[in-house]
């Protein structure tokens, strides 16, 4: 293993005397250069990330077992990790408290339950687990994204650090035991990674080309990169590129890790065989040991870039995201990218030299016959000991502070999506049949409605359009808990089916059938209302899943089918006036033809301003808090007459459910109705007001479940 320890004074950076590669420092530059340029201007993933993954095993896996081997190395395993600590958190946290003062001040309606979780996941190294609890694909920066999902791969590898801190612990004790050093990892560590290498591959390759983003953020799925960048610590001293090749074979190497983010189109092609090409690339430029694109890679610029790598990760993305939404761009411009580069290099540099360094472990790591804590004590006598003391005591307060964000977000609004309001506070819906309204703040907080999700997709129980065609019988989460609603041991039975704005229902009949004892079934996917017949509207993907619903309707014989039964005009902008989209009444006919009734709820407004083009209406109050203004005229959303009602009332036991006197008085359809926000994005509603109209929907449908 020769990849990391000190170099030799005066040595050059590729010479073959030179006991350490900064052209691998500036190839990881090189490769966060390529997730931030590929993250601004393309909208996509570069490769750049699995560099960094596997130049990290290469290096830190490598200085762990290079340590063990040594005379007198420590079995306890604190001062490794605290090493690590102090290399990885104090600017994570910084970026952290920044990114959320700025949303507090710029952008608070990106400030919800998702992200508060998320944040937390941050700080413990386990963001990459959070986000698929979340449904959370990895996406290009958009209004919708979240700020902090790029830190899943520090997740990862945290993850990894711990590993590979546990297995050169491992593998000190087993050297202390009068055992081989070289020895025991040639023969035992060695082949172990290359098993970990395989079969880890194996499984991030057992989709095929495109996985799924379980896959993307697992962190069983990209230890094949961590453990092969382990494997060339190991063996790379014993494969060797012929002289006359090793400097074609380095630019070869740099362009297959410059060039991934051009021919790879989607981020779910990572980390499976796509992510051969970055990590074949590195490789090369590993095993090459100089020359060529190594001159390059270990020149001033690159190695600035490899210094700053860090904190130029942590930086751009939350920058990025929270400007593209400030400036209410669905993508980032070029000139907001070029602006978010700038911007983010100053401030990763300003970190790395005010924070990075000046807080990291310079001393070498100790050995036996060292006396640490003493030395520390000691440097707590010079200036530069009591500004790293002072340091380490303010980053130990932002993070304390940092962990205090969830306990104090969630204790702070009267309303999560399910915590029933008090109907005479809030009265929502039955505000506009009557209801008095009394002085309330609104409800969910300008912070909650962005990320309050109806109940099954909190449950783990509604599907993304692009996941695998089956129905979501039981938690995909956890494979075991129905995705059943309402009073589950009930003889009657609703069955909800549709998209998510069939979902967004599912809260209120819950509670209804909970109260009056029928069971809620459903089958509800991503953008994937139920048609027959014509299927032109659909994907090919949901017109085979709404036959399997059909199926599975007929088979079970509901007493009650509730979906939705219009949308806004084909455009798909949102505005009306709203239609009957083709193979709806195919799918009614149906469940007329088997007698299963159906009550069809006329589709909510979707966001439209005043000059008809679409708006996000939570963001809208969150910042102007006008329900007026960020609400929608009503003949912008509807057609005089609810268009399926024709077609619903010439079939037996079909009922029409117009809606429209849930969300509009005469003239105005506004953001806020009976002190309860009413929508959570552009066009999906909260929980809370979805619950509020339960005194509408009750004798509607009791006639079929009493």
């Amino acid at each position: 293993m020769t990849v990391s320890a000190p170099a030799r004074p005066g040595a050059s950076a590729t010479s073959p005397t030179s006991t350490y590669r900064h052209d691998l420092d500036g190839l990881r530059g090189v490769a966060i250069a390529l997730v931030v340029i590929f993250h601004v201007f393309v909208g996509r993933v570069s490769g750049g990330v699995d560099v960094f993954l596997m130049l990290s095993g290469y290096f830190f896996l490598g200085s762990q077992l290079r340590y063990a081997v040594r005379s007198g190395a420590r079995l306890n395993p604190w001062w490794p990790l605290w090493r690590t600590i102090r290399r990885l958190v104090p600017a994570l946290a910084v970026v952290l408290g920044t990114t959320w003062a700025i949303m507090q001040l710029l952008t608070p309606y990106l400030i919800r339950e998702e992200t508060v979780r998320q944040l937390t996941a941050a700080l413990t190294y386990t963001i990459n687990l959070e986000l698929p609890r979340q449904n959370a694909d990895y996406e290009a920066a958009s209004p919708d994204t979240s700020p902090l999902q790029h830190l899943w791969s520090m997740s990862v590898q945290g993850q990894f650090y711990l590993v590979a801190i546990a297995l050169g612990v491992l593998v000190a004790w087993l050297v202390r035991r009068s055992l081989n050093g070289h020895r025991v990892v040639e023969k035992g560590v060695g082949p172990l990674l290359v098993v970990v290498t395989v079969v880890s591959f194996g499984w991030a390759a057992r989709h095929g080309w495109v996985g799924t983003p379980e896959s993307y953020y697992s962190f069983f799925s990209r230890s094949w990169e961590l453990a092969l960048g382990g494997v060339l610590a190991i063996y790379g001293k014993y494969i060797r590129i012929p002289q006359r090749l090793r400097s074609a074979a380095t630019w070869l190497g740099l362009g297959m890790v410059v060039s991934t983010g051009f021919v790879v189109p989607s981020s779910l092609m990572f980390p499976g065989p796509a992510a051969l090409l970055p990590i074949g690339g590195a490789a090369l430029v590993i095993l090459a040991g100089g020359g060529g694109a190594s001159q390059l890679l270990a020149s001033a610029p690159a190695q600035w870039l490899g210094r700053t790598a860090y904190s130029l990760y942590l930086w751009h993305w939350p920058l990025l995201i929270i400007a593209t939404n400030e400036l209410d761009q669905d993508r980032p411009s070029w000139w907001l990218g070029v602006i978010i580069v700038v911007v983010s290099l100053a401030l990763a540099q300003i970190t790395y030299r005010f924070v990075e360094k000046p807080l990291q472990q310079h001393a070498k790591r100790p050995t036996l016959n060292d006396d640490p804590l003493a030395r520390a004590h000691a440097s707590l006598g010079t200036l530069a000991g009591m500004r790293r003391a002072i340091g380490g005591v303010v980053i130990a307060g932002l993070v304390a502070a940092l962990f205090a964000v969830q306990p104090l977000y969630m204790a702070g609004s009267p309303e999560r999506g399910n915590v029933l309001l008090d109907p005479h506070e809030y009265p929502g819906a039955m505000a506009l049949h009557g209801a008095e309204v009394p002085p309330a703040k609104p409800v969910p907080t300008e912070q909650v409605p962005g990320g309050e999700y109806g109940w099954p997709i909190g449950d783990h129980c509604f599907y993304p359009e692009e996941m695998p065609l089956h129905l979501p019988i039981e938690n995909r989460k956890d494979g075991k808990t129905p995705c059943i609603y309402g009073d589950r041991e009930a003889e009657k039975t609703v069955y909800i089916v549709g998209g998510s704005h069939a979902e967004q229902w599912v809260s209120a009949f819950d509670i209804m059938g909970q109260e009056m004892g029928f069971r809620v079934l459903i089958d509800v996917r991503a953008a994937c209302p139920i048609v027959a017949g014509n299927t032109s509207g659909v994907s090919t993907m949901c017109a085979d899943y709404g036959a399997m619903v059909i199926d599975r309707i007929i088979d079970e014989d509901p007493d009650l089918v509730v979906s939705t039964t219009t949308r806004p005009d084909e455009r798909g902008r949102g505005e009306g006036p709203d239609v009957v989209p083709a193979g709806y009444p195919e799918f009614w006919q149906i469940l007329a033809d088997n007698e299963i009734p159906f009550v069809g709820l006329r589709d909510n407004p979707w966001g439209i301003d005043q000059d008809g083009e679409p708006r996000n209406t939570s963001q809208c109050w969150s910042e102007k808090h006008d329900a007026i203004e960020c609400g929608m005229l009503r003949e912008k959303a509807y057609a005089p007459v609810d268009p399926s009602a024709t077609i619903l009332q010439s079939m037996p036991n079909m009922i029409p459910v117009d809606t429209a006197n849930f969300f509009c008085d005469e003239v105005y359809c506004p953001a806020v109705i009976g002190n309860i926000v009413v929508y959570r994005d552009m066009h999906h509603i909260t929980n809370a007001f979805a619950v509020s109209a339960i005194p509408l929907l009750r004798p509607i449908i009791e006639p079929f479940v009493a």
